[in-house]
């Protein structure tokens, strides 16, 4: 049975959570590991005793004003944003550390996408909790951990870190910082969309997360920019998306992680690329898009729109071809596995339709040795695979076009 949704007279999601699983609970024990298992069944336990907490909680507290406000915390956390905030760091030329922060966000989403399929949990039930979100596609998602609460903690461990220890600027804005965060986490669970295990996994992901990137990222960054770092990007990249688990559900993590990992080995490439063309480094550094304060107002505004113009063309405009390709270049490995599964299982006697979602719900032995079941599906399809270059080329774009045109318009500091 596929995922199902209606409206409340108040125009929000009401999703059967149970509804989300198209596979048995034999299926999950022949494909999933007895660790697997055991943490899939403590937070499918855990999420099901905080239901109707959840639900009272929005019972005695919701109010059109704090919907409005949750809703736009949400959007304040989510990948839009990010893709229309990021850029800007870079055209400013803060260098290291808008690549460090673009990689704490864009890995978060990898981190909780992982343990998302891995652990494989619904979110809350609705009813009796209530979905409050603009993005229907959100709750196609499992729920441990919460990406938005990942990346928000993550994300502001990390600048808090630049802020205190190394801007030195005052607490208070770090303070007003980490309000913003709660506001993002708290509306996770007062929109229904994540239970209080949820929000708790995030957490504990995105300050690890966080520390990680803030002591080991200078190391990673050098690596990334010398002569073999193309290499070093590549085989991280590869191994990223080879690791990623297979969940018996069609959750779209993966295709998350896919397009966040991808951005991150088109940024190594962009930066790598740019600091071989000499002539761009108008500031003497050669890890950053050159900027200082001679930039006038209006040049600075050119800069921003010549990125974002660039971004959203590269990202329009190449979709079609880059597909196209893919699909001539790269075999069908769905059809493979779909016809292998049903070839494998004589009771599928049914039409191709029919036999799909049999094989789907009861993966063949061979196909769960291979790894070959469930998201996979997501994963090896063409235009999950055309994602790769198409999402690698933004900031190749950002970081290689646009300083080119800069250079080009006289848009380079003067220095």
């Amino acid at each position: 049975m596929p995922p199902h949704f209606q409206l409340d007279e108040d125009n929000d999601i009401i999703h059967d959570a149970e509804a989300f699983s198209l596979a048995t609970e034999s299926a999950y024990q022949a494909a999933y590991s007895p660790l697997r298992l055991y943490l899939r069944q403590l937070v499918v336990d855990k999420v099901k005793r905080e239901n109707p907490k959840l639900a009272a909680i929005q019972h005695r507290y919701r109010s059109p004003g704090l919907d409005r406000l949750f809703v736009f915390s949400g959007m304040l956390g989510n990948h839009s944003f990010f893709m229309i905030a990021l850029p800007f760091l870079h055209t400013f030329g803060m260098g290291a550390f808008a690549r460090g922060l673009t990689f704490v966000v864009l890995w978060s989403i990898y981190f909780s996408g992982f343990v998302k399929d891995y652990i494989s949990a619904p979110r809350p039930a609705s009813p009796p909790v209530v979905q409050i979100t603009r993005s229907p596609a959100h709750t196609l998602e499992y729920g441990f951990p919460s990406t938005h609460t990942t990346y928000a903690v993550a994300t502001i461990a990390y600048i808090s870190h630049f802020m205190l220890n190394v801007w030195h600027i005052s607490t208070v804005w770090v303070g007003l910082m980490w309000i913003c965060g709660v506001t993002i986490v708290v509306g996770r669970i007062y929109c229904g969309l994540h239970s209080f295990i949820d929000v708790v996994g995030g957490i504990v992901i995105g300050i690890i997360e966080a520390l990680c990137f803030v002591f080991f990222f200078d190391r990673l960054d050098a690596l990334m920019l010398s002569t073999a770092g193309p290499l070093y990007s590549i085989a991280i990249f590869y191994f990223a998306m080879s690791s990623i688990p297979r969940s018996l559900d069609p959750c779209p993590c993966c295709i998350d992680s896919f397009c966040a990992t991808s951005v991150t080995l088109g940024l190594s490439i962009g930066y790598w690329i740019h600091a071989r063309l000499p002539f761009l480094w108008h500031t003497g550094q050669s890890d950053a898009i050159s900027w200082d304060l001679s930039l006038t107002l209006t040049q600075n505004a050119l800069r921003c729109l010549i990125t974002i113009v660039l971004v959203v063309a590269w990202k329009v405009g190449s979709k079609p071809f880059i597909v196209s390709m893919v699909k001539y270049l790269v075999p069908d490995y769905l059809s493979q596995v779909s016809s292998e599964e049903c070839s494998d299982d004589s009771s599928a006697k049914d039409s191709d339709s029919d036999c799909k979602q049999d094989c789907y719900v009861a993966p063949t032995a061979s196909n769960i040795k291979n790894r070959r079941y469930g998201s996979y599906a997501l994963m090896v399809s063409h235009e999950n695979l055309a994602r790769i270059p198409i999402y690698s080329g933004i900031p190749i774009t950002m970081c290689v076009v646009s300083p080119l045109l800069f250079y080009m318009f006289g848009l380079m500091p003067s220095s």
